[in-house]
């Protein structure tokens, strides 16, 4: 019985052992596949912890187009090509001792002085004792895509530096518009100074003479007009200085009150003969440094404007200019028409209206309020507007009591 026990494990035990064996044959069969594939597919190379080269594959070898006998025993530095910094390889190897696996692209020099590309894996090895005994970079050759790369970026180089020269090309055409347009201008300006001097004259009886009613009229319509063309040419030039960065500015010592009287008494007239209030509500007695006539020329663009709008014989415009922690604010509010939020964030471009039909009631450029802009920050203040629909019209601008250095 003992004996029949006996050989019934024994013929267990060589089953046992028989498919052992045969999982063996069969992982050693794997991995014969796995390492032919390895070595059709990818670069690999192993190297000792002195960084030693200890292991090449033919693929490497076609790579680098080193021998293995050039390649086995020597530094992995052999195949560097100058183009990653120190601090590159000392980034990979404070990863890769550090027992991490490194993942990352590296330009890599041949025997025959031609560079190449590797897609690589460099995985550290340990050993029994937990420690790293070497390394294994497996890698593919990535050069024709980064050459395309290169390709590429040389293109949009191209491109790019192409696009600046046009640019450049458009600049320079823009600048000689304006230097046109500007040139235009001036030269409009010319015929206008001996027009309104002549229909000025024309005017006044004692000076050529007596005209008739049709006559005094007509002259009446040519001075008005002349003026009217006189504002329109002189607001194109304006904004031609300041596109160009050609305004002049003459700054001295302003006492801010007395100018907003000034500005009160040269425009109540046309604010009474709309039947309309101009009150001037400034109290302070402040001096800034600045340019009157260009503060001037502003605050009578937007008083203007606000005559414009405001309506007939109950109207309301109200100016101020106080002390603030910008310097002085000046302020010109009205009860007007007020303005749409699409409105008010196209007000202070070149050309715009309000209203752009023909049978509008409002004349004028497009300019002043452009103008104003580039006068109020060509003296370091800003400008700015508050408005609703059907409640009229707020507008503000800053100006620094001295000039900032």
């Amino acid at each position: 019985m003992y004996d029949k026990i006996e050989f019934t494990l024994m013929v267990k035990r060589k089953l046992t052992v028989d498919e052992i064996e045969k999982q063996n044959e069969n992982s050693r069969k794997q991995l014969l596949e796995f390492k032919i594939a390895l070595e059709e597919a990818a670069i690999v190379s192993i190297l000792d912890t002195h960084e030693k080269i200890t292991f090449v594959n033919d693929q490497f070898c076609k790579a680098s187009k080193y021998s293995r006998e050039d390649l086995l025993g020597q530094s992995y530095k052999i195949t560097y090509s100058g183009y990653h910094t120190p601090k590159f390889f000392k980034e990979i190897k404070k990863i890769i001792t550090s027992g991490e696996t490194w993942r990352g692209e590296i330009k890599n020099k041949a025997k025959d002085g031609s560079f190449y590309w590797l897609k690589s894996v460099i995985i550290p090895v340990l050993n029994e004792e937990k420690e790293i005994a070497s390394y294994i970079q497996v890698a593919t050759d990535i050069t024709e895509a980064k050459k395309k790369e290169e390709l590429l970026l040389k293109s949009d180089k191209e491109k790019s530096k192409t696009i600046e020269i046009q640019l450049e090309e458009l600049k320079s055409v823009d600048k000689q518009k304006d230097e046109f347009v500007a040139m235009m201008s001036h030269e409009l300006k010319t015929p206008i100074t001996p027009i309104k001097i002549y229909s000025s004259s024309l005017m006044r009886p004692n000076w050529l003479g007596e005209l008739n009613e049709n006559q005094k009229k007509a002259v009446d319509a040519i001075h008005f007009n002349i003026l009217r063309l006189e504002k329109i040419v002189g607001d194109l030039l304006d904004a031609q200085k300041l596109e160009l960065g050609k305004m002049k500015f003459e700054k001295k010592e302003i006492k801010v009150d007395e100018l907003m009287d000034m500005m009160t008494k040269n425009l109540i007239s046309q604010t009474e003969e709309k039947g309309c209030q101009l009150i001037n509500h400034t109290s302070e007695k402040n001096t800034i440094i600045s340019d009157f006539s260009r503060l001037a020329q502003v605050l009578t663009n937007l008083i203007n404007n606000a005559i414009d709008f405001i309506p007939k014989d109950k109207g309301k415009i109200e100016i101020n200019a106080q002390k603030n922690d910008d310097g002085i604010l000046f302020s010109v509010k009205d009860n007007g028409l007020g303005m749409s939020l699409e409105t008010q964030r196209k007000l202070f471009k070149k050309f715009f209206q309000t209203d752009t039909s023909i049978k509008r009631k409002h004349g004028g450029t497009g300019l002043g309020l452009a103008i104003c802009k580039g006068i109020v920050e060509a003296l370091g203040g800003k400008i700015w507007m508050e408005s609703q629909e059907g409640k009229g019209t707020d507008f503000y601008f800053t100006i620094l009591e001295k000039e900032t250095k």
